[in-house]
């Protein structure tokens, strides 16, 4: 009889609290009563007889509170914003954490080995930082003394204007050294990515187009390569 209280479950408590028992005995005795498989055939009409009353018990009970909803927000105006106010900024909430956690802890990183990719954070905990952006010295040494890692590589994020090819534009961005794409395990669409030679101090400026902004500005126009954009008054290609 328990797997005949579990298809219980499937209709309303009210239901279950008011018929529960006398369903029970009534399908015990039938099957005390079946032999073979008509034992088969009483059980697979419990299943079916439960399941369609419980689809009608929860309509019913649905229209019923839907009804009563309906005549209670009529009834009472302001309470009745009030509530949708506070359920539409729950809801808000929740879809915002589900989102982050999507793409955060649940979703992989869009690249090869995403596993194998780490972010390193300079504790400061002393000063009440305990992740801090690596310094500039520190990245360097800690560079050139690892032994942990296959590579590495820094970025920060990068705003400038744009100006010297048709409006002038704010775009956020972000400087990064020359080894990261090679890091990520991702390749440019056209042209290449910034060279060793171009990670120096005095260099030139050297720029890669996200592809939404190619799209956008240049109209995927490929020529726009070799040719110098102006960035803070900087020019870069």
């Amino acid at each position: 009889m328990r797997f005949y209280r579990f298809l219980l479950l499937l209709c309303p408590t009210a239901f279950r609290e008011e018929y529960g028992r006398e369903l029970e005995g009534v399908h015990r005795r039938r099957v005390a009563q079946a032999s073979g498989l008509g034992r088969v055939w009483v059980w697979l009409d419990a299943i079916s007889d439960l399941a369609l009353t419980g689809v009608a018990a929860h309509w019913d009970l649905l229209v019923k509170d839907t009804a009563y909803a309906v005549r209670t927000s009529i009834q009472s105006p302001g309470f009745s914003l009030a509530v949708i106010g506070v359920a539409s900024l729950g809801i808000a909430a929740a879809t915002s954490v589900f989102s982050i956690a999507d793409h955060v802890p649940l979703r992989a990183l869009p690249f090869p080995d995403a596993d194998r990719l780490v972010k390193l954070w300079q504790d400061e905990t002393p000063k009440g930082y305990p992740r801090m952006d690596v310094s500039p010295a520190n990245y360097r040494d800690w560079k050139a003394a690892s032994k942990s890692f296959e590579a590495m590589a820094a970025h920060r994020a990068l705003s400038v204007n744009m100006s010297g090819t048709g409006e002038p534009e704010r775009l956020e961005g972000a400087a990064v050294s020359a080894g990261l794409f090679k890091i990520l395990g991702v390749a440019p669409l056209l042209g290449r990515t910034m060279t060793d030679d171009e990670d120096t101090p005095g260099a030139a400026g050297t720029v890669v187009l996200g592809y939404g902004f190619w799209q956008r500005r240049f109209g995927s126009d490929p020529s726009i390569l070799g040719k110098k954009l102006l960035f803070d008054g900087q020019p870069h290609m």
